[in-house]
C-alpha cells in the first residue's frame, strides 16, 4: 500500500536521527538551551542534600557549604552574581529524575558518578570536585549494642547499600544490613543503637560525627575504605555547552590554587605574563567568548568563592578531614586540573 510505502520512508528517514539523540533530551533544548533558561529566570537552581560541610543554611538563613560555594560559582560564570542562586534539598533518589525533567539545572551532594548512572540515567557528571570513599562509623563503647551488633545501618537505594553488600559477602562473622529509606532515618537508626555500625562516604561520616556525635569520644572513624567514590554534580545530558561550562566552573579554583591566585591577591591582579593567570584574571579579552560567557567570569569565581584551598579550608577542614587525596598533585593528590589555555 502506498500508506505503508510512505511510512517504512519516513521511519527510514527519522530512525537514525531518534537514536542519535541523547538521553534526557527534550523537545525544547534544541529552542533554549538551560544556560539561556537560566539567564532569563535570573538564577541557578541547585540541588543539595544538606549533608553537613557540604551544604547547609547559616545562622542568617543562607546557604552555606562545598557544594553551595561551587554552586555560587556557577551563578557567577553564568549570572556575574554569587548569589543568583535557589537551593533546594533534593534526595538522591529523586535529583536524577528532577534534572532530566528540568526541575533543577545542577544537583550536587553525596552522588557518585558511576557507569550506570552515566549512561541510564539520562544525566551526565561534568567533573570531580572531591574524591572519596566509603567506611565505616562505630560506637566507641560496643558492648551496649546488644541485639544490633551485627548490623551496619545503609540508606537504600544508594551506591553505599551495593557496595556493603558485596563487602559482607567476605566478613566473618557475618553481619547485616539495616537499611533506610533516607539519610536521616540512616542517621536516627544509629544515634539509637538500633545497628552497631554506621557506612557511607568518609566524608559525610565526618561530617555527621562532627555535628551529631553524643560526645566527642563516642563515635570513631574504622580506618576501611571499601570503596573509589568520586564526587561532582550532575546536570541532565543532551546539552553541550552548558556540560562544558559547569566542567570549566569546577576545575577553576584547582587551577586558581595551582597557579597560587586567591580570593585576596585576584582584586589586585593588573597585569601577567602567564597566560593561565591573565585569564583567571581577567586581562584575556576574548576568554569565555567560546562559552558565551565575557572575559571576567574566572576572576568573578576566584573573587567570590576562591580557589580549590580556600572553599575547602571553610567548610571541610572543620570536619577534621584533612586534604588527602584532594590535595593538588604535586602534594601527592589526585586534583590534576588540565591548563587553562
Amino acid at each position: 500500500m502506498v500508506h505503508s510505502a510512505l511510512t517504512r520512508s519516513i521511519l527510514t528517514t527519522l530512525f537514525p536521527v531518534m537514536l542519535a539523540l541523547p538521553l534526557g533530551y527534550h523537545a525544547g533544548d534544541a529552542v533554549a538551551g538551560v544556560v539561556d533558561r537560566i539567564r532569563q529566570k535570573g538564577t541557578v537552581r541547585c540541588a543539595v542534600d544538606q549533608t553537613p560541610g557540604f551544604s547547609g543554611i547559616d545562622g542568617a538563613g543562607e546557604p552555606v557549604g562545598f557544594d553551595v560555594d561551587f554552586c555560587r560559582a556557577v551563578a557567577a560564570a553564568v549570572l556575574g552574581d554569587t548569589g543568583a542562586i535557589t537551593t533546594q534539598r533534593v534526595s538522591t533518589a529523586n535529583k536524577f529524575k528532577a534534572l532530566v525533567n528540568d526541575e533543577i539545572d545542577i544537583a550536587f551532594g553525596m552522588a557518585t558518578w558511576t557507569f550506570t548512572r552515566d549512561t541510564t540515567l539520562g544525566v551526565t557528571f561534568p567533573a570531580v570536585t572531591f574524591f572519596d570513599g566509603q567506611g565505616f562509623l562505630a560506637w566507641v563503647n560496643d558492648g551496649e549494642n546488644g541485639d544490633a551488633k551485627d548490623k551496619i545501618c545503609v540508606q537504600a537505594g544508594t551506591t553505599s547499600e551495593s557496595n556493603l553488600t558485596d563487602y559482607l559477602l567476605h566478613q566473618k562473622p557475618p553481619m547485616q544490613p539495616f537499611t533506610s529509606p533516607t539519610s536521616e532515618a540512616k542517621w536516627q537508626a544509629f544515634a539509637q543503637r538500633r545497628c552497631a555500625m554506621v557506612t557511607g562516604d568518609r566524608s559525610e561520616l565526618a561530617a555527621r560525627k562532627a555535628t551529631m556525635a553524643p560526645g566527642p569520644n563516642t563515635w570513631r572513624m574504622l580506618p576501611d575504605t571499601i570503596s573509589r567514590e568520586p564526587l561532582g554534580p550532575a546536570i541532565a545530558r543532551g546539552d553541550e555547552q552548558w556540560e562544558t561550562i559547569v566542567r570549566w566552573v569546577m576545575l577553576l579554583p584547582q587551577i586558581a590554587e595551582a597557579k597560587g591566585v586567591t580570593s585576596a591577591n585576584i582584586k589586585t591582579t593588573s597585569e601577567a605574563s602567564d597566560i593561565e593567570i591573565r585569564r583567571l584574571a581577567g586581562l584575556d579579552p576574548a576568554f569565555g567568548k567560546e562559552l558565551t560567557l565575557d572575559p571576567g567570569w574566572a576572576r568573578r569565581i576566584i573573587a567570590g568563592v576562591g580557589n580549590y584551598a580556600e572553599i575547602y579550608d571553610r567548610n571541610i577542614t572543620p570536619l577534621g578531614l584533612e586534604r588527602g587525596q584532594n590535595a593538588l598533585w604535586r602534594n601527592d593528590g589526585l586534583m590534576f586540573p588540565p591548563p587553562l589555555r
